[in-house]
């Protein structure tokens, strides 16, 4: 314990010395990249709520996750973290760090059984397409999401109402739980994202062993043009998955080490890159569909546009409804 409250200390001396220049590149690179975060998860979640069409059940997990996204980068990592970096300290009361710390692990864990959901409903509908509207009705899927934000926030939960407190980490400039309260969320939480990886892994390895066999057994002919589009959602939610894991697999890492240790093992370079790393993963998800998704693409550059207010989908029914005023009113007089 002292030996740890010693590193922490000489950390946060690291972290105080920063020249400025380095102040200024770490912060400036911070907020790009949250504000590519901010802006890519905001208008994911314009669009979905502008466009009823936009509205189908795989988006229904890519808004949590860009929910979880918003709320993880904007709200608890960037308020909190750019104040940090720029100051060279940790500005705040020990009740924030404590809520800092809640809120990331949160949204972690939602978003990673957010992929879940997402692997899961593009295998029934592609590999087991009999059984989709059995298990993925709107109802049943608001259900699901529900259900894994209420495991996500008791995650948590349980381990601070045992009096497992967070602690400010100068060189990852963020709070989490210490070491020596780590040994189940190092060893059990990894072992639960591994067999999630697992279930990730399995659905599009049958995914593209069945999309490979349709292909071989009718080439150049699909079986509808849904299913053609239901292969590319699939695809752009892959690509989702993989790139997560990229980012993630550092992370975890780091903080397996660090835990058989029992000590900050790596350079503050390392833990910079750590929280880097985490925060870019949920700027990436907005790119990936504006580059791989169709209709996502068409609907950002309409709001980035400000076409949105033109468009058909609001224009008509505002019309509508301003005829039947008139029509009411009656002829003027």
């Amino acid at each position: 314990m002292d030996s740890m409250k010693s590193q922490l200390a000489e950390m946060l001396r690291e972290f105080k010395s920063r020249s400025k220049t380095k102040v200024i590149l770490e912060s400036g690179l911070f907020m790009l990249i949250l504000l590519f975060l901010f802006v890519g998860n905001s208008l994911t979640l314009l669009v979905l709520l502008l466009n009823r069409r936009m509205r189908t059940i795989p988006n229904m997990f890519v808004a949590s996750l860009a929910v979880s996204d918003l709320l993880l980068g904007v709200f608890s990592v960037g308020a909190l973290g750019i104040p940090t970096l720029v100051t060279s300290h940790w500005p705040f009361n020990d009740t924030i760090c404590q809520f800092q710390g809640f809120i990331i692990i949160t949204m972690v864990v939602a978003s990673i059984q957010t992929l879940v959901l997402m692997a899961l409903n593009r295998y029934f509908r592609i590999v087991k397409s009999t059984k989709y509207r059995l298990y993925f009705t709107k109802k049943k899927t608001l259900t699901m999401i529900f259900v894994i934000w209420l495991y996500s926030i008791c995650f948590p939960l349980i381990h601070l109402l045992r009096g497992k407190k967070m602690i400010f980490h100068p060189s990852k400039f963020f709070c989490s739980f210490p070491i020596e309260s780590n040994a189940f969320l190092a060893y059990g939480f990894r072992l639960y994202v591994g067999f999630l990886t697992g279930v990730i892994i399995y659905c599009y390895f049958r995914i593209f062993i069945t999309v490979r066999h349709h292909n071989n057994n009718f080439p150049g002919n699909p079986i509808s043009t849904v299913n053609v589009e239901e292969v590319k959602v699939a695809l752009t939610i892959f690509v989702v998955v993989v790139l997560f894991n990229l980012c993630w697999i550092p992370v975890l890492t780091i903080d397996l080490v660090d835990t058989v240790h029992q000590k900050w093992t790596f350079p503050p370079e390392a833990y910079l890159a750590y929280t880097f790393l985490a925060t870019i993963s949920s700027a990436l998800n907005p790119l990936i569909y504006g580059v791989l998704n169709k209709s996502f693409r068409k609907n950002y550059l309409m709001v980035l546009r400000c076409r949105c207010c033109r468009s058909q989908a609001v224009v008509e029914p505002l019309a509508l409804r301003v005829r039947a005023s008139v029509v009411a009113m009656g002829p003027l007089r």
